[in-house]
């Protein structure tokens, strides 16, 4: 009936098979192991129970598929040294495996092996993995891990062929700051740095990294002198000479470190129905959501001399009817952050809104503030990994392909709508066309308008272009007899949320928090919620007793933020059962309003200007210490040449450390504070000190002790009495 390696693939959907599926193994006839044949998210095998896998085939809910890897040879030849060492690894992994099959039906075990074959080769555990996942995928096949070095490629180039670019990894924040050398081409200096530096000289990781810096990247001094900024912050030098960063030069170490350790130890696509996006659609509740640049220069609310350029501008329509159901304009970029600030006034009711601009209206004039049922938008929000969390909310999203804006028309067509210019009407400061022609104005002369007087305009235009009349064809019989009212499209929209109901429904208390803001998991420390490296606080933390369970272990809670205001994040409170907002304790990161990505730079920055500079303490150290070590040699020289020895009684040390003290104090705090000539008061004469300092380093014995074993006068001329010397007997009484 079946065979192992054989690949099925559901004609109906199914609980636990969601796509093409191979059979792993069968043995003992109990249940059969499975493995998803999705090679962009691989998963473990998985069992199904034997009867139930013969019920499926006789049902004909599975069918058999075509196997991709059917061409794939097994024994490769022609690899670079390096694939050829890799598939050898590959085998050497898999051969283990083969010969415990029971493996496969323990996903745990599975697991525990694949750690002790990572260990044994010295491999990575994901590594191993990945491989053992291609080649059950591939129907036992150890050349699928070196699948791309075999099968020509669809650009006509050659197979496994690698074109010179950056270095891999994530990137640093402040990516003009960052080297972009690869590793192949700073791995011989690392490792010079290492040998000669660490091992040699016995630096720490971080002086041999700055050593490198100044000696083996070849950067003359004289430019380095010259630079501003520094090396690691000017990317002049930085694109000239490429030197390591940190993070590549410590990951060379740490191998060579472990190492030294380790010797002493298809298809066409398918078409699209043609017809309007209007069809079809049964009442309202089916949303489209897009952003756009509108083509005007706004200047500050502060002043009207500064300019703050175009804003963005996000509409949401209802495709039954056409009329817009929610904006938001802002001067971010288009995002997920942005995009929620439009969902939520979708969601919402009008009055606020009005309220908060000024404006003639009430909430029944744009009667809009329902969740849908589809939202429609493209990739740009919605698959970013803030976006992808929506769905949850039981709004069914649907995802356009790139570069058709048509799957998207009627919110284009608002765009568009909303964009034209309306002389008499709407004659706006500050309009330029799209794309300009010669010697056209580009509005920055004549803008006039802050963000939120072209608020107002904006939504007077949204209510102008929600009362246009809809298409008399799509007024049904039973709307008749309301009038005229049901022909524009608010009040269409209206008539439909009564009599073709069924597809909206109202936002939830929490659903801001929960679905459109971003979602993350933040780490509870004893000085607070700590996320993406900030630090929030408040008082309702300490009385849950969260800051104190986290003295003895730090625990993750749910949190809530939006990414552009970096100042507070949300956590939910249960025995209040609402969600209460936890405040950044750097009051700089408040005072300058910062998006948590402009907090990260902020933070990156910092630890630059550190690293700066103590590679700036460190050239300044590498040079001064010939001169502290020369300084020493002469102190030991001098004594060994005078011949003397220094005496270890306590009564000396006593007495020497006295007459080193005594020879230290002067007037005016040592010497530090220059006083002013004094008039009709009796002073030491000036004159008299050297002479009674030459006498106390002259003979030294012929001085009286004074109470303390200290010396009367010192090199200055001043005693235990020095003090009281500039005070007039007439003064005291």
């Amino acid at each position: 009936m079946f065979q192992i390696h054989d690949i099925y693939r559901p004609t109906k959907p199914l609980r636990r098979i969601t796509g093409p599926v191979r059979v792993v193994d069968a043995v003992p006839f109990k249940q059969v192991v499975l493995i998803d044949m999705n090679a962009e998210r691989q998963t473990v095998p998985f069992p199904v129970a034997y009867p139930e896998w013969i019920d499926l085939l006789n049902s004909k809910s599975l069918e058999l598929a075509p196997d991709p890897f059917l061409r794939l040879t097994s024994a490769p030849t022609g690899l670079p040294p390096g694939v050829a060492q890799r598939l050898k690894s590959v085998i050497e992994a898999t051969s283990s495996l083969s010969q415990k099959p029971k493996l496969l039906h323990a996903p745990k075990s599975l697991a525990k092996e694949i750690g002790t074959v990572a260990r044994s080769m010295n491999l990575s555990k994901r590594t191993v993995k990945r491989w053992v996942l291609d080649w059950l995928q591939a129907g036992r096949n150890p050349a699928a891990a070196v699948r791309e070095f075999i099968e020509p490629r669809a650009d006509g180039e050659e197979p496994g062929k690698q074109n010179r670019g950056a270095k891999r990894g994530a990137r640093r924040t402040k990516p003009d700051s960052a080297s972009d050398a690869p590793a192949h081409e700073i791995r011989r200096k690392c490792e010079k740095a290492y040998e000669v530096y660490v091992k040699s000289q016995r630096m720490t990781w971080g002086d041999a990294y700055y050593e490198m810096l100044i000696s083996l990247c070849d950067i003359p001094e004289a430019e380095l002198n010259d630079s501003q900024h520094g090396l690691l912050m000017d990317p002049v030098l930085i694109e000239k000479y490429r030197p390591p960063t940190w993070p590549q030069c410590r990951y060379v170490f740490r191998k060579l470190k472990k190492l030294e350790t380790a010797e002493s130890n298809g298809e066409e696509p398918p078409r699209g129905k043609r017809g309007k996006a209007t069809d079809n659609v049964p009442g309202p509740g089916f949303f489209e959501i897009d952003a756009t640049f509108f083509q005007i220069q706004l200047v500050s609310r502060a002043t009207k001399s500064k300019l703050v350029g175009r804003p963005t501008v996000y509409l949401i329509v209802d495709i039954y009817d056409g009329v817009i159901v929610g904006y938001a304009v802002t001067l971010e970029n288009p995002s997920w952050a942005t995009a929620a600030l439009a969902l939520y006034n979708c969601f919402s009711d009008k009055g606020a809104t009005f309220a908060r601009l000024g404006l003639p209206y009430s909430s029944k004039d744009w009667n809009c503030c329902h969740l849908p049922t589809m939202l429609r938008a493209d990739r740009a929000e919605l698959v970013s990994n803030m976006g992808m969390e929506f769905p949850a909310s039981g709004v069914r999203v649907e995802v356009t392909p790139s570069m058709t804006p048509i799957a998207k028309g009627t919110v284009e067509g608002k765009h568009s709508e909303l964009k034209r210019v309306r002389p008499g009407r709407f004659n706006l400061p500050g309009r330029f066309n799209k794309i300009r022609k010669r010697r056209q104005t580009d509005g920055k002369r004549y803008a006039a308008l802050n963000i939120l007087e072209f608020e107002r305009i904006l939504v007077e235009i949204i209510m102008d272009i929600n009362g246009e009349p809809v298409d008399p064809r799509k007024i049904p019989p039973d709307a008749i007899q309301d009038g005229a009212k049901v022909a524009s499209r608010i009040g269409f929209h209206e008539w439909a949320l009564k009599n073709r109901a069924g597809f909206t429904r109202k936002m939830g208390r929490h659903f801001v928090y929960e679905h459109l803001l971003t979602k993350a998991n933040g780490v509870v420390t004893p000085l607070g919620i700590k996320v993406a490296g900030e630090v929030f606080n408040c008082d309702r933390l300490r009385e849950m007793g969260y800051l104190m369970t986290a003295t003895n272990a730090h625990f993750d809670i749910p949190i809530s933020y939006n990414p552009n205001y970096a100042g507070e994040v949300f956590f939910f409170d249960r025995a209040a059962d609402a969600w209460l907002a936890a405040h950044n304790v750097d009051p700089e990161v408040e005072q300058y309003k910062m998006t948590f990505a402009e907090a990260k730079e902020y933070r990156a920055l910092q630890i630059l200007v550190t690293e700066q500079a103590a590679l700036d303490n460190h050239g300044r150290r590498r040079k001064k210490t010939p001169v502290v070590r020369a300084e020493i040699q002469a102190a030991v020289a001098e004594k060994a040449s005078l011949g003397v020895k220094t005496s270890g009684s306590n009564a000396n040390i006593r007495k020497n450390r006295g007459n080193e003290r005594a020879a230290e104090r002067s007037a005016g705090l040592n010497g530090a504070v220059q006083q002013p000539p004094s008039s009709g008061r009796r002073t030491r004469s000036a004159s008299s000190t050297p002479t009674l300092a030459a006498t106390t380093t002259a003979s030294p014995q012929s001085a009286p002790p004074s109470p303390s074993g200290s010396p009367v006068a010192g090199p200055s001329g001043t005693d235990a009495l020095a003090l009281w010397d500039e005070i007039d007997p007439s003064d005291a009484s």
